[in-house]
């Protein structure tokens, strides 16, 4: 005799699994963290060029405030 099919159920939470997946958002206690690592990011994408960590805070902090996309 052959086993049947088990059917597992899907929770509303594994169905919305594909949110879960996106980056995060960060709270407002993790800003200063969020802007430095970004910031250290954006100057490693450069090749650490002196002169211009200014606006690699700056465009950190807009990507968190939600001033700038991407």
């Amino acid at each position: 005799m052959k086993p049947t099919p088990t059917k597992h159920k899907t929770s509303a939470k594994a169905a919305s699994g594909v949110a879960m997946l996106s980056e995060p958002t960060p709270c407002v206690e993790d800003r200063p963290d969020y802007i430095a690592t970004a910031a250290y990011y954006r100057a490693e994408a450069r090749g650490f060029v002196p002169g211009q960590e200014l606006d690699d805070w700056l465009e950190a902090e807009a990507k968190f405030d939600g001033r700038k996309e991407h």
